[in-house]
């Protein structure tokens, strides 16, 4: 993360959202080169290779001796996870593209909506892709083809990394608080303006949530780790770190709040009646009746957080449940919510009506960010115009994958934890996942598929026994790829009917497909084209099918054809643009008669430059 700041400085351009996949990319390559010097100096990062350099097959098996031992890849609940992420990522790029590759149009750079490109479009999905799909590679891969065979030393060293970077985070955030906010703070969104400082986090919305639950984690290491080894100063340590973190919950947002508060009551209720309560159905009893009387100690500790005097994001919240509280008294109805957050409550009319809109199978992986820019888009406005995913994790689910997705995810989620038996994880990571989709960022889901792949306990040996059992895997197989398939059947079996080429989404933007890469706009005159395939319709008013077409550009030795098709896009007439002075190409003559398109097909990838005069308001082609 230190990297993705490091890679906003250099290009100040670059969309905060982004600067964590750099991080990431950059990071896990360096990372994973800094640890194997380490083994390698260290004695334990090589086995003897033999000699013989053509036997690449035998020197990766010496080198990664479980892939031998190992079952197939088939068989394991994280490729079905991989292969569910590439169904999904599959339908969006079908959405914004159709079958245009399967025409011999490559990639168009087509328009999504008015105003916003495809490309745009699948912004939101490729960052989902890359911040969930390469932490899992890893871990998956660590599993794999580690040195070891024992989970508990991969856990062990990546416990220890994470630790490593949680105290560097809090170093950072420390010298945000006390002597220079800016301190690698940049392309933290809006963060240091709301005065929140996010540490080496993407922005103060990823450290709000983050920062308490990474500390909950090493509070229980440290805690039960105290409770073995009856030291003192272990519980000094973790009464330490409980009141760094409280105090620096006073520059994050109110979602650290209902975290912390919540994991200092639950554990309140956990441990002390256990001190002085040793008859185990009494103890359960008693913990019970406290879990009950929870939500009035919580109300309680909100309304007195609103009566503090100096202005901080726990005065807000108080504030806020306050008016939340009084509104649904007086009114009995959900629309209170307003009062608590009023931007996010139009954030959640404008999700459920996504999902009304379409209920079984979604609208597609990220897709709320792109949505939300429709100007044409019929419902709730957001009056802040807020543009961001929705407002917890089971609604993003629901809004882009529908109930179906929503069924899946569910049961290979619980295969998962079943497997791993990290039921803790899942309860630790209840509460940050109903304040935001959370794994958007690579932070957020690097932290949750290690919480989920590496618990804090052990597997049961029979649960080990069940799910290698042959009946048991070949079922989940069976579902784990078939569910998925049915899943991409439904949800693209009407993207054939948006047409390809130019008239691809012609229904949705209309008028006609350009395919430009960078408009006409303001000043400019001329329209850039990246690529080397084009299609466009033609005009059929007669005065715009006779004339000149003139192409410019930087390319030299250049071969440019243009291939006139008629309605069912059979090849009428082919003809080249003729080279001329100005880095210029020219042909002159008609439109063949029954022509409809033409084809414009370039020798190689170049960047065409043509004026806006040769397009209509509705995207038609004229001379």
């Amino acid at each position: 993360m230190v990297l993705a700041r490091i890679a906003w400085l250099a290009e100040p351009n670059l969309a905060f959202h982004l600067t964590d996949l750099v991080g990431l990319f950059i990071g896990s390559i360096s990372g994973i080169l800094f640890r194997e010097t380490l083994l390698i100096f260290s004695g334990m990062g090589e086995v003897p290779l033999p000699k013989q350099s053509d036997f690449f097959v035998t020197q990766w098996q010496i080198r990664n001796p479980l892939s031998v031992k190992q079952e197939s890849i088939f068989f394991q609940t994280p490729f079905y996870f991989l292969f569910w992420l590439s169904i999904l990522f599959f339908c969006v790029f079908l959405q914004g593209f159709g079958f245009s590759f399967l025409k011999g149009f490559g990639i168009p750079d087509y328009l999504y909506l008015d105003g916003i490109s495809s490309r745009t479009f699948l912004s939101v999905p490729t960052t989902i892709l890359v911040s969930i799909g390469l932490p899992l590679l890893y871990f998956f891969a660590e599993e794999r083809f580690a040195s070891s065979s024992n989970r508990e030393n991969i856990k062990k060293h990546l416990f220890f990394g994470l630790a490593v970077g949680f105290f560097i985070q809090i170093f950072v955030i420390y010298l945000q608080n006390y002597y220079l906010p800016t301190f690698l703070a940049a392309g933290s969104n809006t963060s240091l303006s709301a005065f929140r400082y996010p540490g080496l986090f993407i922005d103060s919305g990823s450290s709000s949530w983050m920062l308490p639950l990474l500390g909950i984690v090493f509070i229980i290491f440290l805690y039960r780790k105290a409770a073995k080894t009856k030291e003192k100063f272990s519980y000094l340590i973790v009464a330490c770190l409980f009141l760094i973190l409280t105090v620096f919950g006073f520059h994050q947002a109110k979602t650290f709040w209902v975290i912390w508060c919540a994991f200092i009551f639950i554990s309140l209720i956990w441990t002390l009646p256990a001190k002085w309560i040793h008859h185990t159905k009494l103890l359960w009893t008693v913990r019970g009746v406290s879990f009950v009387f929870t939500p009035l100690l919580f109300a309680l500790l909100l309304w007195s957080f609103s009566k503090l005097s100096s202005p901080s994001p726990v005065q807000e919240l108080g504030k806020r449940y306050v008016n939340f509280q009084t509104e649904i008294l007086d009114s009995k109805s959900m629309t209170a919510i307003k009062s608590f957050d009023e931007t996010r409550y139009e954030l959640l009319l404008v999700t459920w009506e996504g999902i009304l809109a379409q209920p079984w199978v979604g609208n597609g992986l990220g897709s709320l960010p792109v949505m939300l820019q429709d100007p044409a888009r019929i419902g709730t406005k957001i009056s802040t115009g807020l543009i961001d995913v929705p407002p917890n994790f089971v609604l993003s689910v629901l809004y882009d994958e529908g109930i179906f997705g929503l069924t899946f995810l569910l049961l290979l989620t619980g295969l998962f934890v079943w497997e791993r038996m990290s039921y803790l994880s899942i309860l630790l990571l209840l509460i940050p996942l109903q304040f935001g989709m959370q794994v958007q960022h690579a932070d957020g889901g690097f932290l949750v598929l290690y919480l989920l792949f590496y618990p804090l306990a052990e597997v049961p040996m029979g649960s080990r026994i069940l799910r290698i059992s042959k009946w048991f895997k070949y079922t989940t197989l069976i579902l784990a790829i078939g569910l998925p398939l049915h899943y991409f059947l439904l949800y693209t079996g009407d993207i054939p009917k948006l047409g390809y080429g130019s008239e691809f989404r012609k229904e949705k933007i209309g008028n006609y497909q350009i395919q430009a890469s960078i408009f006409a706009l303001g000043s400019s005159v001329e329209h850039e084209f990246h690529g080397n395939k084009y299609e466009w319709r033609l005009a059929k008013e007669p005065g715009f099918r006779k004339g000149d077409f003139v192409v410019r550009t930087d390319d030299k030795d250049l071969q440019i054809e243009l291939i006139w098709k008629n309605g069912e896009r059979v090849t009428l007439f082919e003809s080249v643009m003729e080279p001329a002075t100005g880095n210029r190409y020219i042909w002159k003559g008609t439109m063949p008669a029954g022509s409809e398109y033409v084809f414009l097909r370039t020798s190689r990838k170049s960047i065409l430059k043509i004026s806006k005069n040769y397009f209509s308001a509705y995207g038609e082609f004229r001379l």
